[in-house]
């Protein structure tokens, strides 16, 4: 049997079988970024008991937006790091070069507003985000849609000393 389809097999059959291969119970490697760091979500009921909202998190890249790089932590939920000033910031744009999308990064930026998605007199979201700077009314700021907006002061990729055998 060819090792590319049995590899394939195994992978499918495990999938399948109800059988973590990324378990964190009985000590197994868990991937980069740990099952109880701590999650956006987490930062912003920190925010509305205490009034302080992290500044540095372990996060996965996902891609560029605009003047913008998006994080996402284990929920998905995204935190925005303006990275350049305009399109023409071109040493911003050899800073952030390195960044690959799905790599785990320690990420460190000082927070300058969020996003907020309005709901209407029916109900509805709003598809466009309004931005909104410090101070964050807190009411606004907790709600799961709001995005929190920093900007990029330093990343370092998150590498593992763990052996995998």
């Amino acid at each position: 049997m060819n090792w590319r389809v049995f590899t394939s097999l195994l992978i499918f059959l495990l999938s399948f079988s109800g059988i973590s291969i990324d378990a964190e119970d009985d000590g197994r490697y868990t991937g980069p970024i740990s099952r109880s760091e701590k999650r956006i979500l987490d930062g912003k009921s920190e925010f509305q008991k205490s009034g302080t909202f992290p500044l540095e998190w372990k996060l996965f890249f996902k891609g560029k937006q605009g003047d913008f790089v998006v994080f996402y932590d284990l929920n998905g939920d995204e935190i925005h790091y303006r990275y350049r000033r305009n399109k023409f910031d071109l040493d911003a744009e050899f800073f952030v070069k390195d960044l690959f999308p799905g790599n785990p990064y320690r990420v460190k930026g000082e927070w300058i507003g969020y996003y907020f998605y309005s709901v209407d007199e029916r109900g509805r979201r709003s598809s466009l985000p309004t931005p909104k700077k410090l101070p964050a009314e807190p009411k606004e700021f907790t709600d799961r849609q709001s995005v929190p907006i920093f900007k990029l002061i330093e990343y370092i990729e998150v590498r593992t000393d763990d052996l995998l055998y």
